[in-house]
């Protein structure tokens, strides 16, 4: 057996004989190794309208859905530390599967591994190995509303597969929600990514991957990300930019996107925009205002409104208009986050007109 693997093995031991921390669901051993086990549930009542008929279902959101894993952190010398990191979606259906006509079942398949990664960091900053984040995940979801539970840039999380309507036949078209948003964020995937140590705030990361979660694609996967975190005074910030492209045997594609959120911590007051675009010309806006604080003793309060502005996303010449509102309640001693949410899409393109549409979401998310 490798160092490695013994060093893991170790610590992992401690699960049933170390000595557990404060937090019930972490242990510890006595050379510096921690185990720790997460998990969420994320259930949610999603309410479609088409503008002719409203389907309602009891859903899993897709914006963060139902998980667990466990971390394993372990000090190996010289400063470094070895991690690894077991993450895995439970496989509930999900609210960007259902349609007008799909209620998708309980299943889970490896497509539901969001992580299996080894790493190691230190002063020379961190690499990681195995199923995760690529280097520009994340790049264009910076948000410090605390409402990106209830809504996010990324509008298909909530109602993706949903048809739109066309507005001269007011037949379901095959234009779906997750056709005509998008946020060309990053994704996770079998990479290997390098981070650098922090500095003045900012950091950079690179990476290299390939899909093998999901059958049938052989290209290969690069991107960088540049991220940005700091607090002056009272005003924190957070910022992120990438970019990344795709070999398909020598068929390149390109996007590149960025958000930036802001936080002024006496008023409570926050600010997000976010902006990507891709090779092809398509391209979107986003901008979010809140507000964040304590009305009730329980936990934090958070409010917010967005809007999300898209061109040629589809096609030439069309637009992806989407308007919401959010609101999040904190519940400190359960740890939890209850939220109601209103979003309202609308889609045109040259050849052809598209009712306006609207999903109303109520749910909670439990932490443990």
């Amino acid at each position: 057996m490798t160092p490695r693997f013994v060093l893991i093995a170790s610590t992992l031991s401690t699960v049933a004989a170390g000595s557990a921390l404060a937090d019930p669901l972490t242990f510890a051993n006595d050379s510096g190794g921690t185990v720790n086990f997460y998990g969420q549930f994320s259930p949610a009542y999603v309410s479609f309208d088409d503008g002719e008929k409203e389907t309602g279902n009891l859903v899993d959101n897709t914006n963060s859905n139902t998980r667990v894993g466990f971390t394993l952190d372990q000090p190996i010398g010289s400063g470094a530390t070895l991690g690894f990191v077991f993450e895995t979606a439970l496989g509930l259906p999900a609210s960007s599967a259902f349609s007008q006509n799909v209620d998708p079942i309980w299943e889970w398949d490896k497509t539901k591994l969001r992580k299996i990664d080894v790493t190691v960091s230190g002063a020379f900053g961190k690499v990681s190995l195995g199923q995760g984040s690529m280097a520009s995940d994340g790049i264009a979801t910076v948000d410090l509303s605390r409402t990106d539970i209830a809504g996010y840039v990324y509008r298909p999380d909530l109602a993706g597969a949903y048809f739109l309507r066309d507005k001269a036949t007011g037949d379901l078209s095959d234009v779906k929600i997750s056709d005509i948003y998008t946020d060309f964020d990053g994704s996770r995937r079998a990479r290997i990514r390098y981070d650098t140590p922090s500095f003045s705030g900012f950091s950079f990361a690179a990476a290299y991957g390939k899909e093998v979660l999901t059958d049938g694609d052989d290209a290969e996967y690069y991107d960088i990300g540049l991220f940005y975190e700091r607090t002056t005074g009272s005003v924190q910030m957070q910022g992120a930019l990438g970019y990344a492209w795709k070999d398909n045997e020598g068929a390149l594609t390109e996007v590149y996107a960025g958000s930036f959120s802001l936080l002024h911590e006496p008023t409570g007051i926050v600010g997000v925009l976010a902006a990507g675009a891709d090779q092809d010309g398509g391209s979107y806006g986003y901008v979010k205002a809140g507000w964040t604080g304590t009305v009730w003793n329980v936990g934090y309060t958070a409010v917010s409104v967005d809007y999300y502005g898209g061109q040629d996303l589809l096609s030439d010449g069309s637009t992806s208009d989407s308007w919401g509102v959010q609101a999040v309640q904190k519940f400190d001693a359960a740890n939890l986050e209850a939220y109601l949410a209103y979003s309202s899409y609308s889609f045109d393109e040259t050849s052809a007109n598209y009712q306006d549409a609207n999903s109303t979401t109520l749910g909670i998310r439990w932490k443990f």
